[in-house]
């Protein structure tokens, strides 16, 4: 329960940091998808059900706080999360080539179907030059993102207290 809780604020945390980041115009405009990073760190590191839990918590804090209709982090986020716990006992959640792997993929991904979402709805025009450099921003702070996730999480993991026997045990 008290992981749930844990997971629970540090979702909205994210969102909280993630919604107060000024865009970068170098990057295209784009914010580092820190609520993306803590999907796949839950992901690689729960059961099916509490990752589903954080996939769903973030996703909708995710297109709640964008300016855009809701869609884009509730089709990329469940997709994310599915791959990413089918595979993790596969893969060393802890390595930084890794990390750095899957921060590339999921920027990348997060924002393709953003783009994808926007253009087909028409709620933003799609302009081909600056549809690469997001895309090719987004690789860039997704890969920069998830260690700095992973490693904040860790770390406020351990101080969670493990929970002792009582009883008659």
């Amino acid at each position: 329960m008290r992981y749930r809780i844990v997971m629970l604020l540090t979702i909205v945390l994210g969102a909280l940091l993630q919604q107060f980041l000024p865009t970068w115009p170098l990057f295209g405009g784009i914010k580092p998808p820190i609520l993306a990073a803590l999907t796949l760190y839950y992901a690689l590191r729960r059961n099916a059900g509490e990752m589903w839990l954080a996939v769903f918590a973030a996703a909708l804090l995710q297109d709640g706080l964008d300016l855009g209709s809701f869609g884009p982090a509730l089709i990329a986020f469940p997709v994310i999360g599915l791959l990413a716990n089918r595979i993790r006992n596969e893969v060393f959640a802890d390595g930084i080539f890794t990390q750095l792997f899957f921060g590339a993929v999921i920027g990348l991904f997060t924002t393709l179907i953003a783009l994808f979402v926007y253009a087909v709805t028409g709620q933003r025009p799609l302009f081909f030059g600056l549809a690469v450099l997001r895309l090719v921003s987004s690789v860039l702070l997704g890969m920069a993102t998830l260690p700095v996730v992973s490693q904040i999480v860790n770390r406020l993991e351990v101080f969670i207290p493990e929970r002792r026997g009582y009883g008659w045990q």
